[in-house]
């Protein structure tokens, strides 16, 4: 009985981030002081990714889980592009992260108000990457944990590298579970619509 009401209580603990913000600040090539900020905005089956980096940098990634599609918003010189990417261009993009293998360590800490525990993430390429989640947040999705798929939590402090001399640690700062206007998934009126085949031959 008494195992019973510890399970009955770590899944009432437990709550789906199903809509609010967590921003995050981001770090370059381990430097001491923001690069730039990572907010990350949910409403149910949308999600809203944004990376605004000081020295001007600008991306933009809108998802919908019910069409597995992504929209990605790009300026280039004086036009604006929003990139339409299918459920199976998005599936072969994240390809790499597929059969992830957790392990998990008794390291914690709080990060953003929330207990969060470190762990290390293996794919299938070899590849390993440290960072620390809390398992207090359920994600809203399957597809919500683009870098961690079947992780049960959120996490709150991670290291992506984007090639052999640039590494990127995000670390969440700001968690917010609030009523979120689904107009900030639209597309700009001033975006032109795009596929990846279009975009490569305008580039």
């Amino acid at each position: 009985m008494f195992l019973s009401l510890l399970v009955g209580f770590r899944a009432y603990a437990q709550k789906i981030f199903s809509e609010g913000v967590i921003n995050y600040d981001v770090f370059v090539n381990g430097s001491e002081k923001p690069d730039g900020l990572y907010s990350v905005t949910v409403k149910n089956n949308m999600s809203r990714r944004e990376l605004l980096m000081n020295n001007g940098f600008n991306n933009i990634l809108i998802s919908n889980q019910k069409t597995g599609s992504t929209i990605t918003l790009n300026v280039d010189a004086e036009n604006k592009y929003a990139l339409t990417m299918s459920a199976s261009q998005v599936a072969e993009q994240n390809k790499r992260f597929e059969k992830a293998v957790f392990s998990f360590t008794n390291l914690k800490k709080t990060i953003a108000g929330y207990a969060s525990s470190a762990a290390t993430v293996r794919y299938l390429n070899g590849e390993e990457a440290n960072f620390y989640f809390t398992a207090d947040l359920l994600p809203p999705h399957e597809s919500f944990n683009i870098l961690f798929p079947g992780l049960q939590g959120v996490p709150l402090e991670y290291e992506v590298k984007s090639n052999t001399d640039k590494s990127i640690r995000f670390v969440a700062t700001a968690f917010e579970t609030k009523i979120v206007d689904v107009k900030v998934f639209d597309i700009p009126k001033d975006y032109k619509i795009v596929s990846k085949e279009e975009l490569e031959k305008i580039k």
